[in-house]
């Protein structure tokens, strides 16, 4: 069993990258992490050990799309048949010396049975022996396919940041839409019961504003699944709990709601209940923010194009205005607490 896999590219030497892994005969995704590539991935220090058969998809940051690396697992080499050729009849002679006879071995097609060889013997008028040619064999080989890898979604966690002098435009898009969401600075929030805030949470997301520039682009952070060392701030990496993220000095221009949307699975399926907030230009400084229950108990299962297809929970303090700020300064979030 190969445990032990480097994983590199001439083209990004030495470049930061997010790696994921889906194991062979698996639906786990496992998030190994940011690397600096080359990267050697010791898979028997998985929490079960595994192997390193899978597809690896590869995120690296200075570049400009994605890259996905398949190690299949190996396939058993099929086993030559013999195949049998006729016995040639030894030819008469007069010589007093063993005369071999020779037959060279023809194509043979591939037999649905395989006879048991007969050594044919034949009269000769000299008490010599002949020598008969043992029979050859064709071996056959078997192709293996080279399968496709499947193209495995990069998962982050999200930040959307509602202006709220926006307020019209988000509200008129999820009033169109038939919600009774439209929006957290309309002083509104996404329905309790489970079925309609699935729906309330898809309209929002899919709202034009956050990819057309009318609305300030969504920011993403990595979530790492293990514990250890410290991230680009100085600040302990704990697993499943995204990063310290920073959001620039009038990256906004003024009062915006700021909620994270981050898929379930990237939390180990619990609840991101607490995250650290500094909202004064200082990543070490953070204080530990509840978030609201009554929205990140429920899920939604996205299905549009501004973020990857899959299962999220929602995290603000609405209607708590703690996550309401004014941009004035540089400001710090970073996951804190998971839980059931």
């Amino acid at each position: 069993m190969t445990t032990s896999i480097i994983i590199e590219s001439i083209n990004y030497d030495g470049e930061l990258a997010n790696i994921l892994f889906r194991p062979s005969n698996t639906e786990l995704v496992l998030n190994l992490g940011d690397q600096v590539l080359p990267f050697e991935f010791d898979a028997s220090l998985l929490s079960p050990p595994r192997n390193v058969y899978g597809t690896y998809t590869i995120f690296v940051y200075d570049g400009e799309c994605l890259n996905f690396l398949n190690v299949p697992e190996p396939t058993p080499t099929a086993t030559p048949t013999r195949t049998p050729t006729r016995t040639p009849t030894p030819t008469p002679t007069t010589t007093p010396t063993p005369t071999p006879t020779s037959d060279p071995c023809p194509p043979q097609p591939t037999p649905t049975k395989t006879p048991t060889p007969t050594r044919t013997q034949t009269p000769t008028p000299t008490p010599t022996p002949s020598v008969t040619r043992t029979p050859c064999y064709t071996p056959t080989s078997t192709a293996t396919a080279t399968p496709t890898p499947t193209p495995t979604p990069v998962y982050f966690a999200y930040l959307f940041i509602e202006p709220v002098d926006g307020f019209s435009e988000i509200g008129q898009w999820m009033l169109n839409g038939g919600s009774n969401f439209f929006g957290f600075s309309n002083a509104s929030q996404p329905s309790q019961n489970q079925t309609d805030f699935n729906s309330d949470m898809n309209r929002y997301v899919n709202f034009t504003g956050w990819t057309n520039g009318q609305f300030p682009q969504i920011i993403k952070q990595t979530v790492p699944q293990t514990s250890g060392g410290e991230d680009s701030f100085d600040n302990a990496i704990l697993a499943y709990n995204f990063l310290t993220t920073k959001v620039s000095k009038n990256y906004v221009g003024g009062n915006a709601w700021y909620t994270w949307i981050i898929p379930v699975s990237l939390t180990n399926n619990q609840r991101q209940i607490m995250i650290d907030l500094n909202t004064s230009n200082g990543p070490n400084l953070l204080t530990a923010v509840s978030t609201e229950t009554t929205i990140n108990t429920y899920t939604f299962t996205y299905s549009g194009s501004t973020l990857p297809p899959t299962v999220y929970r929602v995290y603000t303090t609405y209607p708590n205005t703690i996550f309401k700020i004014t941009d004035s300064q540089n400001i710090y979030f970073r996951g804190n607490t998971i839980a059931p």
